[in-house]
């Protein structure tokens, strides 16, 4: 059975919208046993607070099973009682963070791994989204998944946009990362903007004009567990270079 690091990403809301989507985490079935570890932030009174929510699945379980394990495991991060999902009996949730009685929401989930097969990702619609993708710089592909057959890399942004190919013995993160850029580039796809932030690292940005998700896809072996994506909501406007100082840091 394959294993399946899912990295993905983020959306974020711009202020302007009032009734903006919020920021959903959509499990898949843990079709093996793995982990999957991401760290919630909102804002409080004195500036941004955040939590590392960690999560082993021993075994494969249901994508409603993994998502009541997660539930459990943000209700008990930090400071029991002060973050918690939004939504409940459902694969796909919301979180939110107490401040001073009152129930923020999420506004930056960052540090995503998923190891347990099938896949998460996150989610909206009608909101401006920054996207942060890395693999380990010193993460070289096998060529092979888990069970000694061809590997693959898969990245979707948006529903429209995905970039498949097969991994090569040896491939570098720096090449994928290189690879999936020009993919891009060369799509000229509206609203969708990329900046390389590093040598196996990309800020993806789209403009709130439709649904966005990113979904990021590899089961080569060496490149397990080296995979992390984030997303920051109201950070630079789609286009904007300068930030406004809450951008994810790698």
């Amino acid at each position: 059975m394959r294993m399946t690091v899912v990295a993905v990403m983020v959306l974020a809301a711009s202020a302007a919208v009032a009734q903006a989507d919020p920021l959903k985490l959509k499990v898949g079935a843990a079709s093996n046993g793995g982990s999957v570890s991401f760290t919630l932030a909102a804002k409080g009174d004195s500036g941004v607070e955040s939590v590392v929510v960690s999560v082993d699945f021993p075994s494969a379980v249901t994508a409603q099973d993994k998502a009541a394990v997660i539930r459990d495991a943000v209700v008990n991060a930090g400071v029991a009682g002060t973050w918690r999902t939004g939504s409940s009996a459902t694969v796909a949730m919301t979180f939110e963070h107490l401040v001073e009685g009152e129930w923020k929401p999420v506004d930056q989930i960052i540090n995503l791994v998923d190891t347990t097969g099938s896949g998460t990702s996150l989610q909206t619609k009608d909101q401006a989204v920054d996207f942060s993708l890395d693999i380990d710089p010193y993460a070289s592909a096998s060529g092979y998944d888990l069970e000694g057959g061809p590997s693959f890399l898969t990245i979707a942004v948006t529903n429209t946009l995905t970039f498949t190919r097969a991994v090569e013995p040896g491939e570098s993160a720096e090449s994928l990362v290189a690879q999936f850029e020009a993919f891009l580039a060369e799509q000229e796809a509206e609203g969708i903007v990329v900046r390389r932030t590093g040598p196996t690292s990309l800020r993806i940005s789209l403009d709130g004009s439709s649904s966005a998700a990113l979904n990021w896809q590899i089961t080569d072996s060496g490149l397990l567990g080296e995979a992390t994506a984030g997303a920051v909501v109201g950070a630079a406007e789609v286009g904007d270079d300068t930030g406004d100082g809450r951008a994810i840091d790698r």
